[in-house]
């Protein structure tokens, strides 16, 4: 079984929405390409830091929210360039102590002036201040004529990493459907129940995650979300019924059919022609039969 399929009993208990598994991907696919470049530009000091430089820049470019490539591509060069001014700078400094401990007390001044505007901000100076100290073990550049080799590899490094973004697999579908997948297991397990609830953490997680993939696909996944939304509420109006309580002949109908539609899901296939449990499920609940069948529609829809 493979761990990029849609679903994975081994890993998905642990990566429910493929954030792991996208990275180690990512890291690994970036690591490789970054090695072989490094064996034929040959930096001019320890490539330690142009490397890690350039798969930080890239782990950024997956981990921030970011809705196309244009943009991941500007995440991966202003984290590179983010960490590549205090490296620069901390170098050409090193050799003046005081020099140095004056640029770094600046560097704290603008990391407690940028907490009190925007505590989320005031990680860009520290980690800048953190990298840029670490660097100075590595053999960064102490004339200006270091400092602009050093530069260059920095950019030639950070464009290794921008074919990695370019080039990447894009793997928002399975994502989506992974996500989709917890959603029901959710609803089959404690459909009709007293137990049930779309207000677990699981649920809004999932929910969320789908709805932070619609930019990256087609209008389809937009439908299928939105009759997701729709199951959602009429499994909720089941629960609290007090008029109509559901029967437990329908619970089971409602269950094996969204077990059904697990099953078709972490297969990637269409949902298969089940028309009789269908009909049954229109005669007992017209409404939830509707919300369902709207859900399946979508989801073959987006196969097509």
């Amino acid at each position: 079984m493979s761990g990029f399929t849609i679903s994975n009993r081994f890993l998905d208990p642990y990566d429910p929405f493929w954030i792991c598994r996208t990275l180690a991907l990512k890291m690994g696919t970036v690591a490789i390409l970054l090695f072989l470049c490094n064996a034929f530009l040959m930096a001019p000091s320890s490539s330690v830091p142009f490397i890690l430089t350039t798969i930080v820049g890239t782990a950024a470019s997956e981990m921030l929210p970011t809705h196309s490539k244009l943009k991941k591509l500007g995440t991966l060069f202003g984290v590179v360039f983010i960490l590549a001014i205090p490296s620069m700078l901390f170098g050409l400094f090193s050799y003046f102590k005081l020099s140095l401990f004056l640029l770094v007390i600046s560097f704290t001044y603008f990391a407690l002036r940028f907490m009190a505007i925007n505590p989320k901000t005031a990680a860009i100076p520290v980690m800048m201040i953190t990298w840029g100290l670490m660097q100075l073990a590595g053999g960064a550049g102490t004339n200006l004529n270091a400092v602009g080799n050093n530069y260059f590899y920095y950019v030639e490094f950070a464009f290794v990493g921008a074919i990695t973004v370019l080039f990447f697999p894009n793997f928002s579908p399975n994502i989506f459907k992974s996500a989709f997948i917890r959603v029901l297991e959710n609803d089959a397990k404690r459909i009709g129940t007293k137990d049930f609830k779309n207000s677990e953490a699981i649920v809004l997680g999932s929910m969320s995650m789908m709805r932070s993939k619609l930019p990256l696909l087609p209008e389809t996944y937009q439908v299928l979300y939105e009759s997701i939304i729709k199951f959602q509420h009429e499994c909720t109006k089941l629960r609290c019924s007090k008029l109509n309580p559901s029967s437990e002949e329908e619970q089971r109908l409602v269950s094996s059919l969204i077990k059904s539609l697990i099953l078709a899901v972490s297969h990637n296939k269409e949902f298969s022609d089940i028309d009789d449990q269908l009909s049954q499920l229109q005669v007992s609940n017209q409404a939830l039969h509707e919300a369902l069948h709207r859900m399946i529609e979508g989801y073959d829809q987006c196969l097509a």
